[in-house]
């Protein structure tokens, strides 16, 4: 029993690479070299895996996080963009106005006629109009007509109508300020100094109609509008805003007889009756805006950029996304006053 005992311990002894002393043969050293390459060779692998696959996933935050940014200002912009939709003509890729609506129309109807849809594709160099409002910035206004007009004469004759004089949208009949000058005028007292020379204004009567034909009779399947002016401060009254400065087209027309708006005193007398016999207009605070992509030559990526209209020219006012290709603007349904948006990286 020792002796197994002892030679059990012999045999560790004389095995146990700890205790020899011939060194490492040639073999050996290939053996323990190759070892080495490969888990050397398995781990330079691994860590360029694993540092592409961290620089993929590091990217595909910055989209997300970008494209999240993105969402928030655009929805910040298009809930304000109510007033664009039946006002002002931006054609789409199928050559119709991306902004029609039709809110007395079914689905259906307007996709028979291939009219139920709209999309506007934008890329580099390319300019999507929007008119938006700054109402959650002012009290609303209702406005009276009779307001910017005063008395010019009584007719002798009980049985005719006398006439009245046009005085401005910020002037109030027979009221004047410290020696006879004008009024602070109603337009002021709401909007203060929103009200101002080459500010914009919306003014519009909530009654939807169509023109006539020739019969008497209208078609549906012609988007219906308001009657609306959109037009520029100057003084006491409002001038129409022209195609031209705006770079836009827009309807500052009779939703009935197409006849130009000219100026407020026109918009104001042929006002459609609202519920009965007396018309009322709502005057908002809006501002023209666009959204477009321009090369960022220092880049050499493109931008996509927020402008808006300011002393007749558009400004930028925020980038909302960089590295793109292009950005769609969908409309589902015509039915309803709502767009969303797609980007193309």
């Amino acid at each position: 029993m020792e002796k197994v005992h002892l030679l059990h311990h012999c045999k560790i002894a004389k095995f146990n690479p700890l205790h020899n002393k011939r060194g490492m043969t040639v073999t050996e050293l290939l053996v323990v070299v190759g070892l080495i390459g490969v888990v050397a060779l398995g781990n330079a692998k691994f860590i360029a895996d694993f540092t592409t696959a961290l620089k993929k996933q590091t990217a595909r935050s910055e989209g997300e996080a970008d494209l999240a940014t993105l969402n928030i200002a655009t929805v910040n912009i298009l809930k304000k963009s109510a007033s664009s939709f039946n006002k002002l003509s931006v054609t789409d890729d199928t050559g119709k106005n991306f902004y029609d609506y039709y809110p007395d129309v079914p689905y259906s109807t307007l996709k028979n006629a291939n009219l139920a849809e709209r999309k506007f594709t934008l890329t580099v160099g390319e300019y999507f109009y929007l008119l938006q409002t700054e109402e959650d910035q002012f009290d609303s206004l209702v406005y009276d007509p009779m307001f910017a007009y005063k008395n010019a004469g009584n007719s002798p004759d009980m049985m005719n109508n006398g006439s009245i004089q046009y005085v401005g949208l910020n002037s109030v009949a027979n009221v004047t300020g410290t020696a006879g000058g004008p009024n602070s005028g109603t337009m002021t007292k709401v909007f203060s100094n929103r009200w101002a020379d080459g500010k914009l204004f919306l003014l519009s009567c909530p009654t939807y109609l169509r023109p006539l034909n020739s019969a008497g009779g209208i078609n549906i399947l012609t988007a219906p509008r308001f009657a609306s002016y959109l037009g520029r401060v100057a003084g006491s009254d409002l001038i129409p805003m022209s195609a031209a400065l705006a770079s836009v087209n827009f309807q500052n027309t009779h939703p009935v007889t197409n006849a130009s708006y000219n100026n407020a005193d026109i918009f104001l007398r042929t006002l459609p009756p609202v519920g009965g016999a007396a018309p009322f207009v709502k005057v908002e605070p809006v501002n023209l805006s666009r959204i477009t992509i321009r090369l960022n030559p220092k880049t050499s990526k493109n931008e996509l950029v927020f402008q808006t209209y300011q002393q007749g020219q558009y400004v930028d006012k925020n980038m909302l996304l960089q590295d793109l290709k292009s950005v769609t603007f969908i409309r589902k349904s015509v039915t309803l006053p709502l767009i969303s948006m797609e980007v193309i990286r």
